[in-house]
């Protein structure tokens, strides 16, 4: 296990690269991304948000980096920026204010994902380099309230959960292809939501819940356990290991907890003291994870389940 001070403030994003090297954060107060090694903790890089003439623009709020192309994104509150990895060029101004989330689809071209409080926007090869100007979406999804999102890995279908409701969008269509929850509760639905590797399953949080069902099969039974405990249990983070038998969450109660994917059973629970847990990330290769706390630390330990 290793643990440091990221941060003196909460951590809003935390994100593996593609080889597990390097983690980034966001803390939502900065105008930054950070790169912080997963050997030695030590800061590797930063880059400030920026238009493509060089000013400096709004405070980063999430960061992801492409599953199978070398580049990290930025949601920030007057855009999106992309950069490569391998000479941290600045690529891409996406035009969406306020972005809260983000995501990539899988591909060595691929399709990339934001939204704010009011629409989701769909952007095809966000890399390509774009004049000074801002590049508009090419899709474009109304929503009422700000949205968790992620690309089923055929990058065929974009699962948004968004409050009252979380659903499966065909989003070349712009058609709903099947509904996750629809409910009358809505500060319990707007959580995060993952595509299983294989894309079979999908799992979403709702307060303390966590709902796992069959893609395109109503008619299996959904599994839903709580995976929050306390006074406030709700939980923030949710991610599946790479071979799909495993869900790992955290939340506000400050701990880490394994899932059987399958049965809802707790297989491991651990706690480093760190305060309230708002994110966490699994490596590619299933190997490690990481977490960032309320008070700006972070935690990468290595997977025993």
């Amino acid at each position: 296990m290793l643990s440091w001070q990221a941060h003196k403030s909460k951590i809003t994003s935390i994100a593996f690269s593609r080889d597990g090297q390097l983690l980034a954060t966001s803390t939502g107060g900065t105008r930054a991304v950070y790169f912080w090694s997963t050997a030695t903790g030590k800061l590797v890089r930063w880059l400030h948000a920026q238009w493509p003439d060089g000013r400096l623009t709004g405070a980063v709020s999430c960061v992801c980096f492409a599953p199978d192309a070398p580049l990290v994104a930025a949601a920030t509150t007057l855009g999106v920026n992309i950069w490569e990895t391998n000479t941290w060029e600045l690529l891409a101004d996406l035009d969406i204010k306020y972005a809260h989330k983000a995501t990539f689809s899988s591909g060595e071209m691929p399709l990339f994902a934001a939204s704010n409080t009011g629409w989701t926007g769909i952007w095809a090869n966000p890399a390509t380099r774009h004049t000074i100007q801002k590049r508009r979406f090419d899709q474009r999804l109304q929503l009422n309230a700000l949205a968790e999102l992620h690309f089923s890995p055929d990058s065929r279908h974009l699962a948004i959960s968004s409050e009252p409701r979380a659903q499966i969008w065909d989003f070349r269509t712009g058609q709903v292809v099947q509904t996750l929850r629809d409910d009358n509760k809505r500060y319990l639905t707007r959580g995060m939501v993952r595509y299983s590797p294989d894309g079979s399953r999908i799992a979403l949080v709702y307060g303390k819940w966590v709902d796992v069902l069959a893609v395109g099969d109503t008619a299996t039974p959904r599994l839903t356990f709580p995976a929050g405990r306390g006074r406030y249990p709700a939980i923030w983070a949710l991610n599946w290991t790479p071979d799909g038998r495993v869900l790992m969450t955290a939340g506000f109660d400050g701990e880490v907890r394994y899932w059987d994917s399958h049965t809802g059973n707790e297989l491991q629970a651990l706690d480093w003291g760190i305060g309230q847990l708002r994110c966490a990330d699994i490596s590619p290769d299933g190997l490690t994870c990481a977490v960032g706390s309320d008070n700006g630390q972070v935690v990468v330990w290595d997977v025993e389940v």
